[in-house]
């Protein structure tokens, strides 16, 4: 796609998936930018919810289908595959606690299933059950997979990660019993700290100047559904470096989507990280030195304080400096 496509693309993809498709849109760098985003599934479906879909030329209309009735089928095994886990470590006493894309799937009913793309899925247990959870697992079949990012089997569309959890959170989870099994489901509140501490602190979005818009659009929707009470969740953010990350994501799903924020969100810092990461995502070449910028200053931020890192020997550390300066999996 050319970069100085990149801008419109954007725009286009954003109102389609607010349900209001440009008129002019260059369908081919739209669809380019939302399979690198993996929201293809999602724009068909905003666009059918809308009424918008039979507008669209028919080659469009027909691609987008079959990328969301292609994501439905693998949703539907991603569902049987969390159930199957679910019921299992339940046998075992162990109620696990969703994360991201397993709450939708499991809260889906019958033949239905979200649009979502959904990579893997993610479940939290107990510290002092982890141990059990992972001999359940073993027993269905997974595999440690190389790397520690989780557990596979051949026969399933995706990994499932299992992680030992602390009970942090903005507020306790609740528990969902349905069709005879049990989870704990994270509260909205909670489920959009966590998006936002992951994307923008743990994978550092907020320093390198980069956008997930599909966890973007998941706020976007949490936002929509429940009131969120965005002044207690800044509160609860560690320290003003986090503040300003979390006022920076605010200020995006303004532009983006629409959600109304609080007037304090809109400070000067956080205006300017904004301006940042909307600038490098329409302007991919004029923006690449701010990008790079980032990306150093973001690799400087984890060597100095990930223990250990430079002792992991420098073939472990020259595979992270190249991935920090430029991988991006599914960011714009």
């Amino acid at each position: 796609m050319p970069m100085m496509r990149v801008g419109n693309a954007l725009d286009a993809l954003v109102a389609g998936l607010r349900g209001r498709p440009p008129a002019t849109a260059d369908w081919q760098a739209v669809i380019a930018l939302a399979n690198r985003t993996l929201l293809t599934p999602d724009l068909f479906s905003s666009l059918a919810h809308a009424g918008q879909i039979q507008g669209l030329p028919q080659d469009v209309r027909a691609y987008l289908r079959f990328v969301h009735d292609c994501n439905r089928e693998r949703n539907l095994r991603l569902r049987a595959q969390l159930t199957e886990a679910v019921a299992a470590l339940n046998r075992r006493g162990i109620v696990p606690l969703l994360f991201k894309g397993a709450v939708p799937l499991f809260l889906s009913v019958a033949d239905r299933v979200p649009s979502r793309m959904t990579s893997d899925l993610d479940l939290g247990v107990e510290p002092a059950e982890e141990a059990i959870a992972r001999m359940c697992l073993e027993g269905l079949g997974y595999i440690q997979v190389p790397g520690g990012r989780g557990a596979a089997r051949q026969q399933d569309v995706g990994m499932l990660e299992l992680r030992p959890v602390q009970g942090k959170g903005f507020a306790p989870p609740r528990l969902v019993d349905r069709d005879g099994l049990r989870v704990k489901i994270p509260p909205p509140h909670s489920q959009a700290l966590h998006w936002m501490v992951h994307d923008l602190l743990k994978e550092g979005d907020y320093w390198r100047g980069r956008i997930d818009l599909r966890h973007l659009h998941d706020l976007a929707r949490l936002a929509k559904s429940d009131d969120m009470d965005w002044t207690a969740l800044q509160a609860a953010m560690a320290d003003r470096g986090a503040r300003n990350a979390f006022d920076t994501q605010l200020l995006a799903l303004q532009q983006f989507f629409g959600i109304r924020i609080p007037a304090s969100c809109v400070r000067p810092m956080a205006r300017f990280q904004h301006w940042r990461r909307v600038f490098t995502a329409k302007h991919p070449v004029l923006g690449a030195p701010l990008r790079l910028a980032g990306n150093l200053a973001w690799g400087a931020r984890r060597f100095l304080h990930a223990d250990g890192l430079a002792r992991r020997g420098p073939l472990d550390l020259g595979r992270r400096v190249v991935r920090t300066l430029f991988y991006s999996r599914a960011k714009i």
